[in-house]
């Protein structure tokens, strides 16, 4: 069997973690191929994981479950799964332009509007899918997207997800309470009420506001809490603080951001000068990322309201 598998797929190059659609994991390569059966030759990223030397294995195997419970257009798929001796080999579609972080690691000041909204529509309908079928994703990072060369985005790791139907009753729940210490690598990302751990709990408006976080890292070129004095506390307490991520542009420059600037800001500020936001992408991202569960807006409204930037936007015109 191992031999067959082997002959099914034709190793094109060796794929970096910094620019393949696969997350790194201890014991793992990572290969771009096609399947010698295909005459486009349509390239796939291969993943081989050595079950051995896994630290997680438990979040791994959850994240291959969803991939069989889940079929969307925006949602990462998997092609094939097999395992040879004690590696098991992953095969999934292949994103030639990475994640939205490699995008950001080529573009530090970040990149243009209209490619984010290209990218915020397609990760909405995603997000709709999600919602149909009461699935919270809780992973939803710069990281975690990417970007196919015929412009085709997609939503990946569904080791975090979690379903809002109770596994006890079968019936649907308004809100839930699941935390897991392997969340705190997308802490980040995680809406004020996940990291509070309180009796309110979260829903789906929990991903949406790790949709506008990422909308306004896309923008800012970095994450809003990143290299904060205090790390991790200092943005636990901005978040319960009220504060909220915006969009930097010329609106938001200030005397004080010009007089404070140094040599390794100035050019970033420069940028700051040049750069103008439309008034409805900032209300896409103050909708997404309001502090307060009930004052954040749901999917529906944010995919409509949305619809006016990709109306002028050069991509589809």
């Amino acid at each position: 069997m191992s031999n067959d598998y082997y002959l099914t797929y034709r190793i094109i190059d060796t794929l970096k973690y910094s620019n393949s659609n696969i997350d790194e994991c201890q014991g793992s390569l990572a290969y771009l191929v096609y399947d010698n059966k295909d005459k486009n030759k349509t390239k796939y990223a291969l993943k081989i994981v050595d079950l051995e030397k896994m630290t997680n294995l438990s979040e791994f195997i959850q994240d291959i479950l969803w991939y069989k419970q889940l079929n969307h257009y925006n949602l990462m798929s998997l092609r094939d799964c097999f395992l040879i001796d004690t590696k098991l080999h992953l095969v999934k579609p292949y994103a030639s332009f990475g994640s939205c972080a490699d995008l950001l690691r080529a573009h530090p000041f970040g990149i243009r509007e209209p490619l984010i909204a290209h990218i915020m529509w397609q990760l909405l309908q995603a997000l709709r899918y999600l919602q149909d079928r009461h699935i919270v994703h809780r992973a939803i990072t710069s990281k975690h997207i990417y970007i196919c060369d015929d412009g085709h985005v997609l939503l990946d790791n569904f080791s975090h997800c979690v379903s809002m139907i109770s596994p006890f009753d079968g019936k649907l729940r308004r809100h839930i309470y699941d935390y897991t210490d392997d969340l705190k690598d997308e802490i980040l990302y995680l809406a004020p009420e996940i990291i509070y751990q309180n009796a309110d709990g979260y829903n789906f408006k929990s991903d949406v506001y790790s949709l506008g976080t990422v909308a306004c890292e896309l923008a800012n070129g970095s994450n809003t809490y990143i290299d904060m004095p205090f790390g991790n506390l200092s943005m636990l307490y901005a978040k319960m603080q009220g504060s909220e991520p915006i969009l930097l542009d010329q609106t938001q420059l200030t005397d004080e951001m010009i007089a404070l600037s140094d040599d390794n800001s100035s050019l970033y500020v420069e940028e700051l000068k040049k750069r103008r936001y439309t008034k409805e992408f900032h209300s896409f991202v103050k909708c997404c990322v309001a502090t307060q569960l009930e004052s954040r807006e749901n999917e529906n409204f944010i995919f409509f309201s949305f619809i006016h930037i990709l109306k002028f936007s050069p991509i589809y015109n």
